[in-house]
């Protein structure tokens, strides 16, 4: 195939039917086969994919399952902090803004650039890794240090490595 936009509209279809399958909703598949599409292009580009079908399957793969998780821990994570009984004013949000400020400047640059990438601009760890000349692994180490070093700072009562899966963080699915 001559182009990527050539790519797409051969692939396209095949990639939505796979994440539709696994994740049974319509728009998160949509997201994960953009997210897939978005991550294969580089590698595309730069001749580094040899057999484009299995590339592209398992970068759907992985978006799915990033996805998921992603999911399961934000509801995990409203579940778990109380509703405030009464809306903070002002001075009690100013002084947070203030906290998460000098937590975040205390963090090593790297760990605060992927932070901020990732809950400011939310970016895909593709992104983040893009964006930083990096590898997505060493983005995802970033993202998890930097998480428990906030948790740290600021109060947050999760035990370090403890990431919500029953692991430390460091395996595999």
């Amino acid at each position: 195939m001559d182009s990527f936009d050539d790519v797409y509209v051969v692939e396209q279809r095949r990639a939505y039917q796979l994440a539709y399958l696994l994740c049974g909703d319509v728009a998160t598949a949509e997201d994960a086969v953009a997210g897939a599409f978005v991550s294969v292009w580089p590698h595309w580009e730069a001749g580094g994919v040899a057999d484009l079908g299995p590339y592209l399957r398992r970068a759907v793969v992985n978006q799915v399952i990033s996805g998921a998780r992603r999911r399961a821990l934000e509801r995990r994570e409203r579940a778990r902090r109380p509703r405030p009984e009464s809306p903070r004013g002002p001075e009690e949000l100013a002084v947070d803004r203030q906290l998460l400020k000098q937590a975040l400047m205390s963090l090593p640059p790297r760990q605060r650039t992927a932070i901020v990438l990732r809950y400011y601009d939310d970016l895909t760890e593709a992104d983040i890794a893009s964006c930083m000349a990096t590898t997505v692994g060493t983005t995802k180490a970033h993202l998890s240090r930097g998480l428990v070093a906030l948790r740290a700072r600021l109060g947050d009562g999760q035990q370090q490595g403890d990431d919500g899966y029953g692991s430390n963080g460091g395996g595999r699915w």
